[in-house]
């Protein structure tokens, strides 16, 4: 008798483990992300819920392509668009069981360029690249951080000269466009002479 008890407990017991393991579990949702659109190396901060607290337990991809998650809370994750990514849903795997994916496309884009290489404060520097706005105070250019005035612009290049106080390193270009935000980033540094 106490065997067939035993054994009848163990029974149940090993059931309510096991559905514990199935389908209770909130499923993460994406809501949205920030900017909508980037070069390789861009930081994208991803709003929903249910993610996990522990960043490699959340396994995201842009499009099939891996990211690091740099951190996260229940309702935010931080990453960047990694090398090889292609334009894309965002998909964002929790604790290997749960999967969500975003309804939008992250847009990657290619790295912009400029011409000259180098040059002194005040200079005009042309961008050459995608996704710009055609409105010039729509466009924020930063040489390595130091922000620089727009003087036009088109979808694909952007005329600025370089500000007082730049220094040497990348050009960044933040797009306030219709469709969202892009962020570019230039993958060589330019040169204050």
């Amino acid at each position: 008798m106490f065997r067939k008890f035993r054994a009848g407990c163990t029974l149940v017991c090993f059931l309510f483990f096991l559905s514990g393991c199935g389908g209770n579990t909130p499923s993460p949702t994406i809501s949205g992300f920030s900017p909508v659109g980037g070069t390789v190396g861009t930081i994208i901060t991803i709003t929903g819920t249910e993610f996990d607290v522990g960043p490699v337990n959340n396994f995201v991809t842009f499009n099939s392509t891996a990211a690091v998650v740099t951190s996260s809370t229940p309702t935010q994750i931080v990453t960047t668009v990694p090398p090889g990514a292609t334009s894309g849903p965002i998909s964002i795997t929790v604790d290997e069981v749960s999967r969500a994916t975003s309804a939008t496309g992250f847009t990657v884009l290619a790295f912009p360029t400029f011409t000259p290489a180098s040059a002194s404060v005040g200079m005009t520097v042309t961008i050459t690249g995608t996704n710009f706005d055609p409105t010039a105070t729509n466009n924020v250019v930063t040489f390595n951080g130091t922000a620089a005035a727009v003087t036009s612009s088109t979808p694909t290049q952007i005329v600025t000269t370089v500000p007082a106080g730049a220094t040497s390193g990348p050009i960044n270009i933040t797009v306030n466009g219709a469709n969202g935000i892009y962020s570019l980033t230039t993958s060589t540094n330019f040169i204050v002479t």
